[in-house]
């Protein structure tokens, strides 16, 4: 496990067989950004650090939040996403958007845009929600 890279607080792992599943703490890995002189991998590596929530909570002011991806939904069951691209906010402590789109059960493992992706087992859902369609 990583300590805290603000704080050096060694976090607790929640899931006994993950390497980096901190307990009151939050994961983060990049393959690095355009612009760093730190870290830009170009060979697929990743660094990862770990903030513990109290460091969070200390820095709100420091965050932004930023939706990256809906989910696809068919009769009500998540059977994808579309990654989009929404604006950087500052931090506020609400729930998240909960907006989704919606297709019909006919549509789900059509591609209709590359930045689809669908569920691993949708063709068993899609098999499961046709057939129970009257």
């Amino acid at each position: 496990m990583l300590p805290c890279i603000v704080c050096g607080t060694v976090l607790q792992n929640t899931v006994a067989d993950v390497d980096n599943q901190p307990s009151k703490g939050t994961e983060f890995q990049t393959y690095g950004h355009y612009g760093s002189t730190f870290w830009d991998s170009f060979q697929g590596e990743e660094i990862v650090i770990n903030v513990c929530d109290k460091c969070l909570r200390a820095h709100t002011d420091r965050i932004g939040r930023q939706k990256r991806y809906v989910n696809i939904m068919a009769a009500g069951v998540r059977v994808g996403r579309q990654w989009v691209n929404r604006a950087l906010v500052p931090w506020f402590d609400g729930p998240e958007d909960d907006d989704r789109l919606n297709i019909e059960p006919e549509d789900i493992g059509v591609m209709f845009g590359t930045r689809v992706e669908w569920v691993e087992h949708w063709a068993a859902i899609k098999s499961e929600i046709e057939g129970s369609t009257p």
